[in-house]
């Protein structure tokens, strides 16, 4: 067993819904928490200070009212992102070249659209403020498990036209979530154009 299997085999339940949001995300953060996540209040942080003695997310600064985790001792806002490691965790790979172009196209989206929204009032940072935040997210994954189930199935390039993902946040989706998590049986085939195709085969229902 490699050492990134070893990893994603010991995550739980919450962290593996934690870090599958994330490598969703273009900027890698992982805030707003999935409306889904069961750990709450101090649950919640234990998860997160685990993940970071793990180095599988890290705090870093927030700029232009990216939610935020917490306040450094000089008031400056710090978010949670996901690693390298943490995206390995995921079995997502060649993410090095790919993490600064994503936050650079991050911080340009998220200028653009302070600039055309009216200010909102101030969050204060903390889990549950974030909690409304999270149902865009949410609704990507079930519109892509839609996708999934289409006798036809679907290709990557289908879903980050749909979703506006990059490559390796799809790979991470299908890895962290459809298999690990929700325990799909995703399967993939290469049809005779060349093109692979991903489908969540119909699951059986047994008569009693």
């Amino acid at each position: 067993m490699s050492k990134t299997q070893s990893t994603a085999t010991q995550l739980s339940e919450s962290q593996l819904v934690i870090l599958a949001a994330a490598a969703q995300r273009d900027d890698g953060s992982l805030l707003p928490i999935p409306q889904s996540l069961t750990a709450k209040g101090a649950a919640l942080t234990k998860v997160m200070e685990t993940l970071c003695k793990r180095k599988l997310i890290e705090e870093r600064r927030t700029i232009n009212g990216a939610p935020e985790w917490r306040r450094d001792e000089e008031r400056h806002p710090l978010g949670l992102f996901i690693t390298t490691s943490g995206l390995l965790a995921l079995g997502v790979d060649n993410t090095e070249k790919e993490k600064p172009a994503q936050a650079a196209a991050s911080m340009s989206r998220q200028r653009k659209t302070a600039a055309a929204k009216p200010p909102a009032k101030a969050r204060r940072a903390s889990p549950a403020n974030s909690k409304g935040r999270a149902a865009p997210s949410q609704s990507k994954q079930d519109r892509v498990i839609r996708m999934l189930r289409r006798q036809s199935g679907v290709t990557v390039e289908d879903i980050i036209a749909k979703t506006g993902w990059q490559p390796h946040s799809v790979r991470g989706f299908f890895s962290g979530l459809v298999k690990k998590k929700l325990k799909l049986p995703l399967t993939s085939e290469v049809g005779k154009d060349g093109v692979r195709r991903y489908h969540i085969a119909p699951i059986a229902s047994s008569k009693a």
